[in-house]
């Protein structure tokens, strides 16, 4: 293995850890990464069975897909994308919060996460996993629901949230 592609992992996990997670509580994608197996527009299956099999293991809710969430997360990764940046805050100044919303989606709770450079759904889950605070945002017994994308440069962007009831 070149020098390179063994520091290739950390370059990922670094800028994970660099910016942390965000959350806030109040009270598709249209292709797969290189090498990965076509999906149904943004539901990633694989990603899914991930989270859910890490949250039983403390007794947590699974998760389900929820299309809002993930049409503000895919907006968020095609502006990084785009834009060649990587911030939870978009380029038109908007917060992740104000993306979900923007989707229709009303929130009691919700958190991002983000991520550049992973080129599966596994090697994302496990970064994410591998950072406190994003950890603690999958790990989080406040949401219900979530949505996840992916944009080319291997940007990624995980919505987790709770409706208002």
């Amino acid at each position: 293995m070149s020098p390179g592609r063994a520091l290739a992992p950390l370059k990922g996990l670094l800028a994970v850890m660099a910016l942390g997670a965000c959350q806030i509580g109040v009270e598709g994608i249209d292709r797969p990464p290189a090498g990965s197996a076509p999906v149904m527009i943004g539901t990633f299956p694989g990603f899914q069975g991930l989270m859910n099999t890490a949250r039983a293991g403390p007794g947590l809710n699974p998760l389900s897909y929820n299309a809002k969430l993930a049409a503000a997360a895919q907006v968020h990764a095609d502006d990084m994308s785009a834009n060649n940046f990587f911030s939870h805050v978009g380029s038109d100044g908007s917060s992740f919060a104000q993306r979900i919303v923007a989707q229709g989606y009303n929130y009691a709770w919700a958190a991002e996460n983000i991520a550049q450079g992973q080129v599966s759904e596994a090697e994302v889950f496990a970064d994410w996993m591998n950072s406190a605070s994003h950890r603690a945002n999958i790990l989080s017994a406040e949401p219900t629901e979530f949505g996840l994308a992916w944009a080319p440069g291997n940007y990624w962007v995980l919505e987790l949230a709770r409706p208002l009831p």
